[in-house]
């Protein structure tokens, strides 16, 4: 991995929940990288993110979406959502890096 960066791990890289989780990253100017898996809930895909994120701060999505914080415990993820939400979790992973109040 490159810099700084939110991971971001999927199924499906070509899933349209995954652009809406990429629009609100960019609409908050923090970068991220996204590696598709073959298998994972959600939220063990979250945890595995941060702790590979730069950031400390990871996306799993599989039926729903995680974010996760790698100082928090593996069982215990930051938010969590549908994928109708996916744009205001993407945008609430990066307000987390930035450290601003969450939307």
């Amino acid at each position: 991995m490159r810099g700084p960066a939110v991971v971001v791990r999927c199924r499906d890289a070509s899933s349209p929940w995954l652009r809406e989780i990429r629009a609100g990253m960019e609409e908050e100017g923090v970068p991220l990288v996204v590696e598709e898996v073959s298998a994972g809930d959600a939220l063990v895909l979250a945890y595995a993110a941060a702790c590979r994120s730069t950031l400390d701060v990871g996306i799993g999505v599989a039926d729903e979406v995680c974010v996760h914080h790698a100082k928090r415990p593996a069982g215990s993820p930051a938010l969590t959502g549908p994928l109708s939400r996916a744009r205001v979790l993407g945008h609430n992973a990066a307000r987390m890096v930035v450290g601003i109040p969450l939307k």
